[in-house]
């Protein structure tokens, strides 16, 4: 296990731990509300199998990096429906293509869904529904040189270039949690389903590849907290990690208006 890997399981393990109560979860006394948040995720994917030069390659799993840097704004609707957009940036690196991508433009959209509210002021608590997607493009000049072994065990390159390589990414996160309230903390956990859909081109001068990527697993959990600044509850931090459909961790500050 990675050092990351094992700062958000920590993280995850600890969380319940540090919370120490007030009613009122998640800001109900406003409708807007804006957010700069970062994430690092690392998580593994799988590439479909191909045909280059009338050679077969099976399909692959790798593992993709990426550093998120996002603004998001939400609106409630009407109580309880909230709606929100994410612009941004992001990178992107597959340390077994050899692809570091340099930071582009990523956005997406998102709602939030309170499906039960208990108010008792001596154990308020929530449960609520989160679906987002994140979408961007990203490219990076890589070496490309596929290789077969013959029928004698010799080496064969089909060819040995650099070559620009287009990956399109598009996520899907649905998550359903329960959060509570207990003095400043917010402590909020529970399972979610993540799908990537992404495309993978590689313009070779031999032969252009068009490749499918997707998520080599589906299922995870999560756990954060949010931290009140404020006796209004108009400004908090949060930070949130999440584990095994992709480890990642994620913070950032929330300012109600």
């Amino acid at each position: 296990m990675s050092y990351a890997k094992g700062f958000i399981l920590l993280l995850l393990v600890s969380l319940p731990l540090m919370v120490p109560g007030k009613a009122a979860a998640y800001n109900e006394d406003s409708r807007i509300h804006f957010e700069a948040l970062f994430q690092v995720l690392d998580r593994d994917l799988e590439e479909e199998e191909s045909e280059f030069l009338g050679e077969s390659f099976p399909s692959t799993i790798t593992s993709a990096q990426s550093l998120r840097l996002l603004g998001k704004l939400s609106i409630q609707v009407i109580d309880p429906i909230e709606i929100y957009g994410l612009i941004g940036g992001s990178d992107l690196e597959i340390d077994d293509f050899g692809f570091s991508s340099d930071f582009e433009m990523a956005y997406g959209a998102g709602t939030r869904v309170v499906l039960f509210r208990e108010r008792d002021p001596r154990m308020p608590y929530q449960v609520f529904v989160d679906y987002h997607f994140l979408k961007y493009e990203v490219d990076d000049t890589v070496n490309f040189s596929p290789q077969i072994v013959d029928a004698s065990g010799n080496i064969i390159e089909l060819t040995n270039e650099n070559v620009r390589e287009e990956i399109d990414w598009l996520e899907q996160v649905i998550k359903f949690g329960v959060m509570g309230r207990h003095y400043e903390f917010e402590p909020y956990g529970g399972v979610q389903f993540s799908v990537v859909s992404g495309e993978d081109r590689i313009h070779s001068q031999a032969q252009r590849l068009d490749l499918d990527l997707k998520n080599d697993d589906t299922f995870g959990i999560f756990l954060g907290t949010l931290y009140y600044l404020t006796p209004s509850d108009r400004a908090a931090l949060f930070i949130e990690g999440s584990l095994f459909d992709q480890y990642s961790l994620t913070g950032g500050i929330r300012v109600g208006f």
